[in-house]
């Protein structure tokens, strides 16, 4: 990845901002946001939180979880 982020920045990202930084498809990061969100806090692998009704991500969990799980960005369908 292209994005250079260093420890000390705190970068929350929406869902949408994660599917244009990442390349996935949105209803991709939904569902990994939805599937995190219903874990123990402790067994999260992508570290979340929940405002106004919308997930965002932290951004560094994100693009780890991209390099090391992920398996390629898809294209909309719709």
């Amino acid at each position: 990845m292209a994005i250079q982020i260093t420890p000390e920045q705190e970068i929350w990202v929406t869902t949408t901002e994660g599917r244009e930084l990442t390349g996935y498809n949105r209803q991709y990061v939904e569902k990994l946001a939805n599937k995190n969100w219903r874990l123990p806090e402790d067994e999260r692998l992508i570290k979340l939180r929940k405002r106004s009704g919308r997930f965002e991500l932290w951004l560094p969990d994100l693009l780890r979880y991209i390099d090391e799980v992920g398996y390629g960005p898809h294209q909309d369908k719709a």
